[in-house]
């Protein structure tokens, strides 16, 4: 009886161990975790499917500095292995340097099978062109999943002060400034939306217009 329980303490103790490995893996080491560290291009293995990015999607979209802006993303349902969790999110220049930490341990869903991410856009690099970075968990799973969106430029304001980028160094200011609300609760309407609304508008100031009569 007392050696089972061994055994059984033993593999509790494994599993708690391996849970904590899986939580704390980064897949990036060295200059790449650095403010303007590189951090190369990466091709994925098999198991990186089902995760996309939603917006931006289109190229030619340009953003001013400091700016409060969107990243939307879609997993599809039932992969195997599921993903869990976002690692992290960067921004990244065009020679794929490290601008901006946005966030760690991002939830996954916050809205069905979409999540999306609201922040200031904290680049303080010159003008050029930038592009997300996302890294995705898949549990058991070697290594991490990466996603990159699609370039978009980011403006500097040309009559404040602002700092180009210098050699690799630890980012002392992992930004956590984000928020994860539904996409669907942004002030925004879409197309479909719009004309309801419109007709709903239109509708409540003929029935106004009727008992003013």
């Amino acid at each position: 009886m007392k050696t089972l329980y061994c055994v059984l303490l033993t593999l509790l103790l494994g599993l708690v161990s391996a849970a904590n490995v899986q939580l704390d893996r980064r897949a990036e080491e060295g200059e790449a975790l650095m403010m303007f560290g590189y951090n190369p291009p990466r091709v994925n293995p098999e198991y990186c499917k089902g995760f996309r990015i939603e917006y931006p999607t289109y190229p030619g979209l340009a953003f001013e500095a400091g700016s409060l802006q969107q990243l939307h993303w879609t997993v599809d349902e039932d992969l195997n292995p599921t993903p869990n969790i976002i690692t992290r999110i960067r921004i990244l220049n065009s020679t794929q340097h490290n601008q901006y930490v946005i966030g760690e341990n991002i939830t996954l869903y916050n809205f069905e099978n979409t999540g999306s991410a609201a922040f200031p856009l904290n680049i303080e690099d010159i003008t050029g062109l930038y592009h997300y970075r996302i890294m995705v968990n898949y549990p058991g799973t070697p290594l991490h999943c990466v996603y990159e969106s699609v370039p978009f430029m980011i403006i500097q304001n040309p009559y404040q002060k602002y700092k180009a980028a210098g050699p690799p160094h630890v980012d002392s200011n992992m930004g956590t400034l984000y928020s994860t609300i539904p996409y669907s609760k942004y002030n925004f309407l879409r197309p479909t939306e719009e004309n309801n609304v419109t007709k709903s508008s239109s509708t409540t100031k003929s029935s106004s217009t009727s008992k003013n009569k």
